[in-house]
């Protein structure tokens, strides 16, 4: 009676352990971007964001307006901006340390280790 216990308490125990999902490993680095106003734009940034996750930009989530010339430097990784949130709509690369124009608009990203 006891085997029985033991082995049904061990097999809800490795359910349950391969059922809980891990979170994303963040990773070293900055982002940087700019949000409102073109004219007087105001700055934003990613500390350490996690990898393999799309993140959409809190300044604009749910909001007509869009983020605006981004600078990735996230060591070691590659980001991917795309022009809807959600990581939809047209994607454009950056590679690390790369930075682009205010013409590129954006509203979420994700990063990718090279």
């Amino acid at each position: 009676m006891r085997l029985r216990h033991t082995v049904g308490a061990a097999l809800g125990a490795l359910a349950l352990v391969l059922t809980v999902p891990t979170s994303a490993s963040a990773i070293d680095g900055s982002f940087y971007y700019q949000y409102g106003d073109p004219a007087n734009p105001t700055a934003g940034s990613m500390e350490s964001p996690d990898a393999a996750v799309c993140i959409n930009v809190p300044e604009v989530e749910g909001k007509p307006d869009t983020a605006f010339a981004p600078k990735n430097n996230v060591l070691d990784s590659e980001a991917m901006v795309y022009s809807e949130e959600n990581c939809e709509g047209v994607g454009t690369k950056l590679n690390v340390e790369q930075e682009l124009g205010s013409d590129v608009k954006f509203k979420s990203v994700i990063f990718e280790a090279v």
